[in-house]
């Protein structure tokens, strides 16, 4: 399979572009060149996608800007990018006849619906996405491009929304492996097999690391984390306290991967006690 890959010099982009290529054909894009990137351009630009996606069977889009760059970029770049680049790569898509269009989309989307009340918020991909800036609001305007395109049997849709994927120190890398993070060699699987699903319709997945949580600890997660983290983990306390940490008193979500696991066969390898090492094999004792 001949495959474009945007964003290709990014973290997570290269990271796909590097996975697929070894089973596939891969046309790496990116406005900055890299390793993976084997056509300099942007996908905002119509005629450097129209060059791009020649004989192309599917387009992997990881390709935007960021949270990072709210408020140094215009929400008008961040509309030409997130959006209008990606309308451009699905109509050239239609039009050349690359039916599988995988969009990497972010859980920052759910926005405002993060926010807990009284306990904490179990998100699935039913939970209604309320936008809190350009970036949420502009991945989710893609998000709804893909739909519409899926909808008129132009192409076939897969939207994956990833948690936090980015290095971070780390005590929080593992503690938010237990419910808001993701390992980047997980994420690149995910595409991959994202790609191989056979579907004809707009499908959306969450994709994170493997929680223990359950949806009826949300209430004491919200108010003791700690305990909850306990019941799960006995020896998690001497673990963390000889690294100086602290169990934290609240958590706030948990983001839920239960579809992509039935639907894709998602089993993402480095989840919280990966993370921990050699300690996390002790975590039960």
């Amino acid at each position: 399979m001949r495959i474009l890959v945007t964003g290709s010099s990014g973290r997570v982009g290269s990271a796909v572009a590097r996975l697929l290529g070894s089973v596939h054909e891969v046309l790496g894009f990116d406005r900055v060149p890299g390793p993976e990137t084997t056509v300099v351009g942007r996908v905002e630009d119509q005629a450097a996608v129209v060059r791009a996606m020649g004989g192309v069977d599917a387009v992997v889009h990881t390709a935007s800007l960021h949270a990072p760059h709210v408020g140094l970029v215009s929400e008008l770049e961040f509309r030409s990018v997130n959006v209008d680049g990606t309308r451009i790569l699905l109509e050239e898509a239609a039009r050349q006849g690359a039916r599988r269009f995988i969009y990497t989309s972010t859980t920052s989307v759910y926005g405002h619906a993060l926010v807990p009340v009284d306990r904490a918020v179990w998100v699935t991909e039913s939970l209604e996405p309320r936008p809190r800036d350009i970036y949420d609001e502009t991945k989710l305007a893609a998000e709804t491009l893909c739909r519409a395109a899926t909808e008129s049997n132009a192409v076939t849709c897969t939207v994956l929304r990833m948690s936090r994927c980015f290095p971070e120190v780390d005590y929080l890398m593992v503690l938010y492996r237990l419910y808001r993070s993701v390992d980047l060699d997980d994420v690149a699987r995910a595409h991959q097999l994202a790609l191989d699903l056979e579907s004809v319709q707009f499908e959306v997945f969450n994709v994170s690391a493997s929680s223990p949580f359950k949806l009826e600890d949300c209430t004491a997660l919200w108010k003791d984390a700690a305990s909850v983290i306990r019941s799960y983990f006995p020896a998690i306390e001497a673990i963390f306290s000889a690294r100086g940490w602290r169990l934290p008193q609240s958590i706030d979500r948990v983001y839920v991967i239960d579809e992509a696991a039935r639907r894709l066969g998602f089993q993402p390898r480095i989840n919280f006690a990966e993370m921990l090492g050699e300690a996390g094999k002790n975590l039960h004792a």
